[in-house]
């Protein structure tokens, strides 16, 4: 099987890609028929470049801008980017050959989707958040199917080609064990765990409001810190003034890649923004939240924490509150209240979709049979 995949901007729009990937070549495995050759377009200079290098995918870009929220000059300039994009894009699938199309999001998917419509190659678009942007929205027109992670999604996008699934995570997310997990972060005082996620480029406003915490939270948690590239250098340093003791509490990273999983298992509290892994993520490890929604992405992640919210899995902190201590005091106060945290893990578990990414792999593969009839 020949899969296009693209995705970017954000790792939220390449790791739902690397799940469904997985979970194709499990099922293609598992019934001898063969692998997937696969090729990942990104654009220039986007997040997506370094992720999907390092799960070993060949990687081409293409020319790709943003039209919504520009200046006349940037709008024009950016039409002329997608219209290249598209002419790179159809080039590369006449020479590639693929089955089917995979988009989970981006400016990029939109010359990607365009060309595989005018090369005849069916696609499949993913929408990890609850409300569809511009982009997805226009796109939609265009391709064979749309899968969601919500049913509430639907009424914006054509029902007869919209299949709600889950959001896909990867398998390793499912039955981790937490004491291992704790245990393999050197965890060993049976301390709850505070797991801080700024996104894949980090969040200053929300590491700043850890820090500002630190006096507070350290001497009752572990804080497993992932503050991206830019932040981590100063917090290491003001680091260095902690006690020997809060010290050992307090665990930074720069980003994680193959130890996410176990730091979620070992959680009993997530602090992020409100991304689209949220909805998948969360749920597999059934880890409460403090959810920090991000204030200018039009409004997404502000509905696709309501969503967790009304499910009784999370709370929700406002940007502008942070510089009050709003985020310590809500993490205090669910660390002060054991039932409370309890019915919120358990509420996380309960929205959990295993079999989402095999789900949209099986998709994939009635598409793909159908262009090879």
């Amino acid at each position: 099987m020949r899969l296009l995949v693209t995705g970017g901007g954000t790792g939220g729009h390449v790791y739902p890609a690397l799940s469904i990937l997985a979970a194709l070549r499990r099922g293609l495995a598992k019934r001898n028929e063969g692998n997937v050759q696969v090729l990942y377009l990104g654009s220039r200079g986007g997040l997506e470049e370094g992720i999907v290098k390092r799960a070993g995918l060949p990687f081409r870009t293409v020319p790709t801008g943003a039209v919504v929220g520009r200046s006349p000059l940037a709008v024009l300039t950016n039409l002329v980017r997608t219209v290249a994009g598209t002419l790179a894009s159809w080039r590369l699938i006449r020479g590639f050959r693929p089955q089917v199309l995979l988009a989970t999001g981006g400016y990029v998917a939109v010359p990607a989707v365009l060309a595989a419509r005018l090369a005849g190659v069916p696609s499949l678009i993913y929408l990890p958040d609850v409300t569809p942007g511009l982009a997805v929205r226009f796109l939609s027109r265009f391709a064979a199917k749309v899968a969601v992670t919500f049913a509430d999604t639907q009424r914006w996008l054509p029902a007869e080609r919209t299949v709600v699934t889950g959001y896909p995570v990867r398998e390793e997310l499912f039955g981790v064990d937490r004491a291992a997990a704790r245990q393999a972060l050197g965890l060993h005082d049976g301390l709850p765990v505070v797991v801080v996620l700024g996104g894949s480029r980090g969040s200053r406003s929300i590491n700043r409001a850890v820090r500002a915490a630190w006096s507070e939270l350290l001497p009752v948690c572990h804080i497993l810190h992932v503050a991206g590239l830019l932040d981590e250098p100063w917090l290491a340093k003001e680091a260095q003034d902690l006690s020997a003791e809060l010290h050992a509490h307090y665990h930074l990273y720069a980003y994680l890649h193959e130890e996410l999983p176990q730091a979620l298992a070992a959680a009993d509290i997530a602090v992020s923004r409100a991304g689209a892994s949220i909805m998948g993520e969360y749920p597999a490890v059934g880890v409460a939240s403090v959810l920090v929604p991000y204030p200018y992405a039009g409004g997404h992640q502000v509905l696709n924490a309501r969503q967790l919210v009304a499910q009784g899995a999370a709370l929700i902190v406002n940007d502008g509150e942070l510089p009050s201590g709003a985020l310590g005091l809500a993490v205090r106060q669910l660390l002060a209240d054991p039932e409370r945290l309890a019915a919120m893990r358990a509420a996380a578990r309960e929205l959990a979709k295993p079999n989402a990414a095999q789900d949209i792999a099986d998709l994939l593969l009635a598409l793909a049979g159908r262009r090879a009839a």
